[in-house]
């Protein structure tokens, strides 16, 4: 399953990265201002946020499988529609808004990939797919140079969504994967989990409101500031993208001797740092180049830590759902930073300096929000570790277990088992409480309730 998932990645994000690059150079080579490419993506990523909260959940009901295969053809078909005369901007909107809603090639292969694998090889995987994803981006973007001087940029945008088509091909071949039926009962989160949940939603969308000027308008940024020809433009991109992947491979052992928490609060800093100190490096195009790549390396190398560390404490049942929930907070805040770009491109020029203090202050604000929550899950973690040592309360147990009339109550604490023997007799019941004490120890006690 691994397998498939990561060669459908593969496929479908090179033409994804070739598309991306060009794209928004196709618009400018339409003559069109950055306001109108900044609303265009505003409405791309509005579609996004809604169809991949509501394909991810319906992937829960139906399988990944099928919803790819459902989505796929109907998003190719809106990436061509968005091609022909983009200078009739309403269309434009309108097409980009549903090219972005029927694309589901980002958020089903990474739940598949976390979802189908154990805890110990989740990380390594979702890296390993991660890196795939970069690679993909490298071989695009160095592809979309090679073919906008070969073809035209109209040309290839129209090829990258032919791949996307043939991407489709290994899917058929994905196992019926189990679907998780909804049950009548509402699944209950422990406080621990609602923290991380509230967490994963609030730093994603945080980190997406801050990365989304670099992710819709790194090209257009080049372009910009220093008329970067459209080779050297993706150039810069693929070299983001093959640094990123490097060392994404490697990230994992990071987490292994410092730990999740402490290696999220580092990257996110570095970046915050670095992103305050971009205007500085406008000053020269080679040194604005570098500090580009060394944030996408850091702010991408954390992206399959914080996923698979927020993913791990929620239940697995949900997984998708939630997922989508976040990927639809976090392209609404694309939008956002969309509609910024706009804001601050007045008489097609963008005021950068403003854009990337802006930018900072979302990264520094999810910065000290990820300080909180570690905080607040340290302490959550005491509290609960105190209730499981002192307390004899049966509602502290883990699990219910019930099998053959006999209930069985394991609790974190104290490693005893209360076992409940119902006797049906003719004219009252006893029920029969026996406290069994560890394995190592040979000792019972037993107490007899007689129920009037």
């Amino acid at each position: 399953m691994v397998f498939l998932v990561n060669l459908y990645t593969f496929l479908i994000g090179t033409s994804r990265a070739v598309y991306t690059a060009l794209f928004n150079l196709y618009l400018k080579s339409q003559h069109l201002e950055n306001t109108v490419i900044g609303r265009a993506t505003f409405y791309y990523s509005w579609g996004l946020a809604i169809g991949g909260f509501i394909f991810a959940s319906l992937s829960d009901r139906i399988g990944r499988k099928k919803t790819i295969l459902l989505t796929i053809p109907i998003y190719v078909a809106f990436g061509l529609a968005r091609l022909y005369n983009p200078s009739h901007v309403f269309f434009l909107y309108l097409f980009s808004f549903f090219f972005g809603f029927f694309d589901t090639s980002v958020i089903l292969p990474t739940i598949s990939v976390i979802e189908s694998s154990d805890e110990k090889k989740r990380l390594r995987n979702s890296n390993i797919n991660f890196a795939i994803v970069l690679l993909t981006g490298v071989i695009g973007y160095f592809g979309a140079g090679f073919l906008a001087r070969a073809f035209g940029l109209g040309k290839s945008l129209v090829l990258s969504m032919i791949l996307a088509l043939v991407a489709v091909s290994p899917v058929f071949a994905f196992p019926d994967v189990k679907v998780y039926k909804k049950t009548r009962r509402k699944e209950k989160l422990t406080t621990i989990q609602k923290t991380m949940l509230s967490y994963y939603m609030i730093s994603g969308a945080l980190v997406s409101l801050a990365a989304g000027v670099f992710i819709n308008f790194g090209n257009v940024i080049f372009y910009d500031l220093f008329a970067f020809s459209t080779t050297l433009i993706t150039v810069v991109l693929a070299v983001s993208q093959l640094s990123t992947a490097l060392t994404s491979l490697f990230s994992h052992k990071l987490t292994s001797k410092y730990g999740y928490k402490l290696t999220l609060f580092l990257v996110y800093l570095g970046v915050t740092v670095l992103i305050f100190t971009m205007p500085l490096f406008m000053l020269n195009s080679f040194a604005f180049s570098l500090a580009y790549v060394l944030r996408y390396i850091l702010i991408n190398i954390a992206t399959p830590m914080y996923m698979v560390f927020c993913l791990s404490y929620l239940p697995k049942s949900s997984l998708a759902t939630y997922s989508g929930l976040n990927f639809f907070l976090n392209n609404i805040m694309r939008a956002m930073s969309a509609q910024l770009f706009a804001g601050l491109s007045k008489g097609g020029k963008t005021d950068y300096n403003k854009l990337f203090i802006v930018s900072g202050l979302f990264y520094l604000i999810n910065t000290i929000a990820t300080l909180l929550a570690f905080y607040l899950m340290y302490r959550l973690s005491n509290k609960e570790n105190k209730k499981g040592e002192g307390s004899n309360n049966l509602a502290d147990g883990k699990e219910n277990v019930q099998k053959n009339g006999t209930e069985q109550l394991s609790r974190r604490g104290r490693r005893k088992r209360f076992v409940f023997i119902r006797e049906k007799r003719k004219f009252n019941k006893r029920v029969n409480i026996h406290f069994h004490t560890p394995p190592t120890r040979d000792r019972f006690n037993g107490v007899n309730w007689k129920k009037k």
